[in-house]
């Protein structure tokens, strides 16, 4: 029988999803088995079941089961083993459907072509002085800048092309990065010669230089995205503009009151109030970019409502993964 002690992608059936959300984030397979105290395979958990019980609220105080697939895929014994390529790992079973072992694909890290939009052009107010000459980019995160960390990240996961706006003491941006070399990544600079908004550099693009869908991001975020699963999830569902959304949960300190016409139906001391946020990371189609104003300032949300206004497929992306905006100076030495 397979030894429950030794790290592995297994969760037990009576354990919370919380505790699931904090073992994928830290595994590469991004995949969980379900199993009860005798190893019996129950069912599974994927980042798309993760991502699913985000975008349904459900608390993540209640049992895994509540969330998992009830008919995983698994080999016995004595059955001759071939895994598709679609599969990272898939569990060996016993005639008592326990898992004895696991049958592993080996997981390699292919290129992806995407550009990747890096939005660094802001003056980083929040921060000072912190950034009165050093731009909010370029402040370091345990000894290594936001921005070299954010591209680190990208390179491990496969991306290598990457466009960067910048504004506010760019120079000082280019000048440390450079083309990428030192990185081992490509890299090319959009000037902005007048600030623009969150958006507004996206009119100034090269769409013929661009490998789209691209990913967009501000440039103070510290996260453990899955961005390959991330375009997956936006070429699938025809995504013409996809928003990654964080579930942040409120304690309000008071209790509801609900009621109809004043008449009170019921009060919920203190709930807990759960709310989808923009997390800053996006992935945009060519065709959304085509009529942008060039230089014109733009806001993200008013680009994502002009685009609902033309009724243009607009979807949110559950982030479970860490993720940090290290954009006020309490995150900031939180992190640092």
């Amino acid at each position: 029988m397979y030894d429950l002690k030794k790290k592995n992608p297994i969760i037990f059936k009576d354990q919370k999803i919380y505790h699931a959300v904090d073992k994928i984030n830290k595994s590469k397979i991004k995949t969980l088995f379900v199993v009860d105290k005798k190893n019996k395979l129950l069912g599974s958990i994927s980042s798309g079941d993760i991502r699913r019980s985000i975008t349904n609220k459900i608390d993540s105080n209640q049992n895994v089961q509540q969330i998992m697939f009830k008919k995983p895929k698994y080999f016995l014994k004595k059955q001759k083993i071939k895994i598709s390529n679609d599969l990272i790992c898939i569990p060996i079973v016993n005639k008592k459907k326990q898992i004895i072992d696991f049958q592993y694909n080996q997981i390699v890290t292919k290129e992806k072509k995407n550009t990747v939009f890096l939005m660094a052009g802001g003056k980083g107010k929040r921060l000072l002085p912190l950034t009165k000459k050093t731009p909010k980019p370029l402040l370091k995160i345990k000894g290594v800048p936001i921005i070299e960390k954010i591209i680190l990240n990208f390179k491990k996961q496969g991306f290598k092309n990457f466009l960067i706006s910048v504004n506010y003491l760019g120079h000082k941006i280019k000048k440390y990065l450079g083309d990428g070399k030192k990185l081992k990544v490509n890299i090319s600079y959009i000037d902005e010669k007048k600030y623009l908004g969150t958006a507004g550099s996206l009119s100034l693009i090269n769409l013929n230089k661009s490998i789209f869908p691209i990913i967009v991001t501000n440039s103070d975020l510290i996260s453990e995205i899955d961005y390959y699963n991330l375009i997956l999830y936006h070429t699938t569902k025809n995504s013409e503009l996809t928003i990654c959304a964080k579930n942040k949960i409120f304690q309000m300190p008071y209790g509801e009151i609900f009621q109809i016409n004043e008449k009170v139906r019921n009060i919920i001391e203190k709930p807990t109030i759960h709310h989808l946020v923009n997390a800053g990371v996006y992935v945009i189609n060519k065709s959304i970019l085509k009529n942008l104003e060039k230089n014109e300032k733009l806001m993200m949300n008013v680009l994502i409502n002009r685009q609902l206004k033309k009724n243009k497929k607009v979807y949110s992306y559950p982030v479970y993964e860490n993720w940090i905006d290290i954009g006020n100076k309490t995150d900031f030495y939180n992190y640092r």
